[in-house]
């Protein structure tokens, strides 16, 4: 698509995608990323935008102004912006990048988890592991960019993985936590039970509770459930799967449970929601 924007090159692009109605009501999901190659007088200000912003740089520098600071993006710079806050960044030079919006599903909540702590940027060749999972998540938007489950996991992976690579500066609960985060994240269809994930970590139940609920502001309880949730809405409204196979492939140990779960967070049953109009 060509871009009518000062400073934007010829060989930018940008790509527009259209989220399924699963995706927009529960994950986190991208209306759309670009690929771009700029120069002065390359130049973006904004008041206030409904999305999270990531950077990637390629090569030159951008410069950004945001919450009262001014910081180089160089290039390997990997960087996040909540662009509900006033920002401006614009090309110094000849600059290549890569730009993400993305919200919805957790993105807000692990977003403040990287902010609390000072966390929202990093230089890829000092994060190996983290430049990888900027990589497959660009792989993930450039060969199955439909696959919105896909695109969901890739960025709540990245995001845990730049909360547990603080955790060298912050408390070891904070490590135990995260690496929760992604191990639910990837069981939940499972007959997984809070017990199992303590287990896992070699702590206790009482523990990993009062770390995740701080850390989240939510129960691991709620969480869990919450996940099943999303993912059974996604069956709901692209399968035509039963009640009863929905509440088994998305981990809920009945299919009362899961009805009254369902109910208790939507309002509705899962035979109303299915009839929903989007």
């Amino acid at each position: 698509m060509l871009i009518d924007e000062p400073g934007v090159l010829p060989n930018s692009e940008i790509h527009i995608f259209n989220p399924s109605n699963p995706a927009l009501s529960a994950l986190i999901h991208i209306p759309f990323w670009g690929e771009y190659h700029c120069a002065p007088p390359y130049t973006i200000e904004r008041e206030q935008y409904d999305a999270l912003l990531l950077f990637s740089v390629h090569s030159g520098q951008l410069e950004l102004a945001y919450e009262g600071q001014t910081t180089l993006l160089t290039s390997g710079r990997v960087q996040l912006i909540d662009c509900r806050k006033p920002q401006l960044y614009r090309a110094l030079g000849d600059v290549r990048f890569d730009w993400i919006h993305f919200k919805g599903g957790s993105s807000q909540v692990l977003y403040d988890c990287l902010a609390e702590h000072k966390a929202t940027g990093f230089i890829a060749l000092d994060q190996p592991e983290l430049a990888n999972e900027v990589s497959r998540l660009k792989q993930q938007l450039t060969m199955s960019p439909d696959d919105d489950w896909a695109i969901n996991l890739a960025l709540t992976r990245l995001l845990t993985v730049m909360i547990e690579t603080a955790a060298g500066n912050v408390p070891l609960e904070h490590s135990l936590v995260t690496q929760a985060h992604v191990y639910m994240t990837e069981h939940f269809r499972e007959d997984l039970h809070l017990s199992d994930i303590a287990r896992q970590f070699n702590v206790s139940l009482c523990h990993f509770a009062r770390q995740f609920r701080r850390h989240y502001k939510v129960s691991p309880h709620e969480y869990l459930i919450n996940l099943r949730i999303s993912e059974a809405r996604r069956h709901l409204l692209l399968t035509g799967e039963s009640v009863e196979q929905i509440a088994s492939v998305c981990g809920f140990h009945s299919t009362s449970h899961f009805i009254r779960s369902f109910g208790q967070r939507t309002g509705v049953t899962p035979a109303q929601f299915r009839k929903l109009k989007f």
